[in-house]
């Protein structure tokens, strides 16, 4: 039995990163958290700096060791884990080549068009399980080569966030069985990458980096790194997994058929499942699971956090100037005013399609709008509008995803949207399914990391087995007074989609 305490845990997301410190059950005791840049060079494109995200992640490192008092020499183990769907080409000396190219980049609409002809579409669904759009690994990847001829051959690695990040503490290439699943190039029954599907489309093996289970030791803190974030030099890395899949663990959802909701800058559903299900004409994300004999099947709406984000920076920002010189969340701002607004927003819609959509729609052409705007309606309308119109794509998802035999009767919650009382009792009351909002909401990504660490390095026997481990703070039931209102707004949200879905294609092509 091991006499250290400790095990640092990342959640390197797409707004910053937050470093953990927990106890060896993935309770947290002391966490940091930094912002860094998001990037729009053009229109569609969105780019990070990969060395930016590496020095916030060492900055909160020493920042969490610091804060919390500890002996660096009682830390058992690191974790990353971090957004995912980025593209980042790196030299043979792991020195990136270009910016990370964003989980939210769309400047590669026309190779995903490409991918998803019907016979393309079938291979790569027979291979991996999935069908990708613009967002997805391999249409960047496909526009590096065509656009950028001179760096594709200097690439001797197609990177993700969490594995630049690793290279920097470890200096070794190398991604785990669920990251590798988020490229749509590998086979997840296999475990292995698939040929087939690399060679019709053109992108070398050897590109890619070795993979390997969640739980293994990847390798340890180099002296390099040590000098950066306070570790000892030696403390192993487990290679952990990214975002969805510590999210499915810290929610405490690893059992056969359990399910959680993640309301974070994207929203998803997740269920854990040991038998490989998806719509072969609409996928949802299918991806490995920590566990190895398990796959998490995942619907996720692009912008459901992301979608309020928007809505308080472009349309609130002179109340958020106001509230934080009085040191008040704007997020609760925009909840006491939507909870001043009643259900179904005065008729007033949204549609949270600002980035594409991909559950249950594979639509990277589809964009947002406010529907039924008049003159009587006010930013409180409009905030609850919001919260409301993810809550209908979440029963959206919640549909197609029983239609494929998945059987949902709530969700563990978790997310930053967790925070608001109000948004998880709409969430509830118009899926009709009761949320039970996980005790560390907030920090359940990097929880998830640290437990995946500690069955890694033997503290606990496999992920199943943390579950038990995870704190529920409370359970938010349908309420039925409002459901045959908000059935009746859903309806109109789906006819919606249906009607400009058309039309958003048209507009992508105005010059």
């Amino acid at each position: 039995m091991t006499t250290k305490k400790y095990i640092i845990a990342h959640d390197t997301g797409t707004g910053g990163n937050k470093a953990v410190l927990c106890d060896l059950n993935g309770q947290v005791l002391h966490s940091s958290y930094q912002s860094y840049g998001i990037f729009y060079p053009n229109p569609e494109w969105v780019e990070q700096d990969p060395d930016e995200l590496w020095q916030t992640v060492a900055a909160t490192t020493r920042q969490v060791i610091q804060e919390a008092g500890v002996d660096p020499a009682e830390i058992l183990g690191v974790g990353i884990s971090a957004q995912m769907w980025n593209t980042l080409p790196v030299d043979e000396h792991g020195a990136p080549l270009t910016p990370m190219l964003s989980w939210l980049d769309l400047r590669s609409v026309e190779q995903a068009d490409r991918v998803a002809e019907p016979a393309m579409a079938k291979l790569i669904f027979d291979q991996t399980g999935n069908i990708p759009t613009a967002k997805d690994s391999i249409p960047k990847i496909l526009w590096l080569k065509e656009r950028r001829p001179e760096i594709w051959q200097r690439t001797a690695y197609l990177l993700d966030c969490k594995e630049y990040i690793q290279f920097k503490l470890t200096g070794k290439i190398a991604i785990d069985w669920v990251g590798a699943s988020v490229y749509f190039l590998f086979n997840p029954y296999t475990k292995r990458w698939s040929e087939e599907v690399c060679q019709a489309l053109g992108i070398p093996l050897e590109k890619l980096p070795p993979a390997m289970p969640c739980t293994q030791v990847l390798g340890e803190v180099t002296e390099e790194a040590a000098r950066q974030t306070g570790l000892l030099p030696g403390t192993p890395v487990v290679i952990c997994a990214g975002d969805v899949a510590v999210a499915q663990s810290g929610a405490g959802a690893n059992a056969e058929g359990k399910v959680h909701l993640c309301i974070g800058t994207a929203t998803w559903i997740g269920v854990s499942t040991s038998e490989f299900r998806n719509d072969p004409v609409k996928p949802f994300w299918g991806l490995n699971h920590i566990d190895p004999h398990k796959y998490i099947i995942a619907g996720e709406m692009e912008t459901g956090g992301g979608a309020l984000m928007w809505f308080r920076d472009t349309l609130c920002q002179e109340e958020a100037r106001q509230l934080a010189l009085q040191e008040k969340s704007t997020y609760t701002w925009l909840s006491e005013i939507a909870a001043q607004t009643p259900p179904g927003s005065d008729k007033l819609l949204f549609l949270p399609w600002l980035s594409g959509e991909r559950a249950p729609v594979l639509d990277h052409y589809a964009r947002g709008a406010f529907i039924g705007l008049n003159m009587s309606h006010t930013k409180g309308h409009m905030a609850r509008a919001v919260m409301e119109g993810v809550a209908y794509h979440l029963r959206w998802i919640c549909e197609a995803m029983q239609a494929v035999g998945f059987e949902i009767n709530g969700f563990n919650g978790i997310g930053g949207g967790c925070n608001s009382p109000l948004w998880v009792q709409i969430i509830s009351t118009v899926t009709g399914k009761p949320v039970s909002v996980v005790k560390n909401h907030l920090e359940a990504g990097a929880a998830g990391a640290a437990l995946t660490v500690a069955v890694g390095l033997g503290v606990h026997s496999s992920m199943d087995e943390v579950d038990r481990l995870i704190e529920i703070s409370r359970v938010v039931e349908p309420d039925p007074t409002y459901a045959a209102r908000y059935d009746e707004m859903y309806g109109a949200y789906r006819e919606l989609y249906t009607a400009l879905s058309p039309v958003h294609r048209r507009l992508y092509r105005v010059p």
